[in-house]
């Protein structure tokens, strides 16, 4: 492997110009750990289009995705999808502001809070009433499960 290496193709520890790859790679479609460009794959990734642990730009999927339309277990940006995280408007199962945990939607998680606050409160011998919980319907369990399984799989 080269130490720098420029054109289409190529291979190296720097690699430039379009179809590159390399250690840290920069140019249209490259792969690499540290990937910059139009499209771009690699453990970090910045650019238009990109697929990475840590994905930056405008169509953004990995772990960490952070832009305009963003795909990952964390997800931040005007239109997020996230598997764990979502930070922006959010769709589907994972709806909202916050920790969305997958499945479970805001309801469900404020319900697990509420009854781990009134067996906390238990435990120390506060006197409480029991929190009263109206159940989801029946049918966004499997909603949340088959959109928290599309979200992974992308």
């Amino acid at each position: 492997m080269q130490l720098f290496a420029v054109g289409p193709g190529a291979y190296g520890f720097v690699a430039s110009e379009p179809m590159t790859v390399g250690v840290v790679a920069v140019g249209q479609h490259v792969t690499g750990v540290i990937a910059t460009g139009q499209i771009a794959t690699g453990l970090i990734a910045f650019g238009q289009v990109y697929a990475g642990v840590i994905a930056i730009g405008q169509l953004a999927r990995g772990g960490i995705a952070v832009g305009q339309l963003a795909i990952g277990l964390a997800a931040i940006g005007q239109l997020a999808i996230g598997v764990a995280w979502v930070g922006g408007i959010g769709i589907g199962a994972t709806r909202g502001f916050g920790v969305t945990l997958g499945l479970f939607p805001e309801s469900v998680v404020n319900s697990a809070r509420a009854h781990l606050g009134w067996r906390w409160n238990q435990l120390r011998g506060i006197p409480d009433d029991r929190p009263v919980v109206e159940p989801d319907p029946s049918w966004r369990i499997l909603a949340a499960t088959l959109g928290t399984a599309a979200l992974s799989i992308v």
